[in-house]
């Protein structure tokens, strides 16, 4: 698997495309409600659509595709994998499926999609002469994901650690950052005061802004076994990333700590405000990209292979099984 996807052959595009067809039909098939926690962009969202929950199933899928790409490209772009690889759209795609229930159906989707471009811009920031447009675009994304969960606000701190990173400190790039990200939130608070709803959509915005350290795990037991063998996974991955670091080029290691940061502080966040297992889909960018580096480097991939492949058998089958027994009356 990971030597046919570090190649760019448009078989492989399409091979990735059919994948995610074939892992999202039981979802289309029979599409789930969003039950999670309350998100206030997201909410929004199926209103306009009218609540169908086929609708924003589909529109999840083209998300994940196109977000797929783009990280692929980025992370061509940036160093992470080779030239011409596939590897990190295939590991997305995949990624963004492990559990089954409302990961189909999720504000996470949506956010991934505009954190792409934050994950994006920050890799920028060696080659631009003026920062503060690139830290401010950052910035003001993170502010409108954080509508859909108000605890990325907290993201604030991945760019400001890319900041000191690539040694870029200023008082202007750490003010600019500060302000692009409550920027959406001075404009939709403006518009709550000025409508008298202040108070009551303000409850909804903020409403995921709480400490709770409730350990959350599944209880199926496929979702376990795919958690079993992703988190071994990333553990290896992180620290293996870690470790050679100094193995590499100047700003490809930064783009590599950068990436690592933006793993742990998401993991943080998740960690203390979390009351969903959904939000597990905020991880993905940051761990696809990861191991995407760390296999494509690796010379001896045997074990990553059959690993990978395996997972990929169990989240179709865990995808499925549902379907089965919603035909079968169970």
């Amino acid at each position: 698997m990971i030597k046919y996807f570090n190649t760019g052959y448009v078989s492989r595009y399409v091979l990735v495309i059919i994948i995610a067809i074939i892992i999202w039909i039981p979802s289309l098939i029979i599409p789930e409600n969003y039950s999670g926690v309350t998100s206030y962009a997201y909410g929004i969202i199926l209103e306009l659509l009218g609540n169908s929950t086929l609708a924003i199933t589909l529109i999840s899928l083209f998300l994940t595709l196109f977000t797929a790409l783009l990280l692929n490209l980025y992370a061509i772009n940036s160093g992470i994998v080779g030239k011409v690889s596939t590897l990190a759209f295939a590991l997305f795609v995949i990624f963004s499926s492990t559990l089954t229930g409302e990961f189909h159906n999720n504000p996470a989707i949506w956010i991934n999609f505009i954190l792409v471009f934050v994950w994006m811009n920050l890799m920028q920031l060696p080659y631009k002469l003026n920062t503060i447009p690139i830290i401010f675009n950052a910035s003001f994304l993170v502010g409108v994901a954080s509508l859909f969960y108000s605890q990325l606000v907290f993201l604030f701190i991945l760019i400001w650690m890319a900041i000191f990173i690539h040694r870029i400190v200023t008082w202007r790039n750490l003010v600019v950052t500060l302000i692009g990200v409550t920027i959406p939130y001075f404009f939709l608070l403006t518009w709550f005061y000025f409508t008298e709803m202040l108070l009551e959509e303000s409850y909804v915005l903020f409403n995921s802004l709480k400490f709770d350290f409730f350990l959350l795990y599944p209880t199926d037991l496929l979702n376990i076994t795919v958690l079993a063998i992703v988190v071994p996974l990333l553990i290896i991955t992180v620290l293996g990333v870690i470790g050679r670091l100094n193995e590499n080029s100047i700003n490809r290691r930064r783009n590599l700590l950068i990436t690592v940061v933006y793993f742990f502080i998401i993991l943080l966040i998740l960690i203390v405000f979390s009351k969903s297992l959904n939000n597990l889909l905020l991880l993905a960018i940051p761990s696809v990209l990861l191991i995407s580096y760390w296999v494509s480097n690796q010379k001896y991939t045997k074990w990553y292979n059959i690993t990978l492949s395996v997972l990929l058998l169990i989240i179709i089958v865990n995808q499925y099984l549902p379907l089965v027994y919603y035909w079968l009356d169970i």
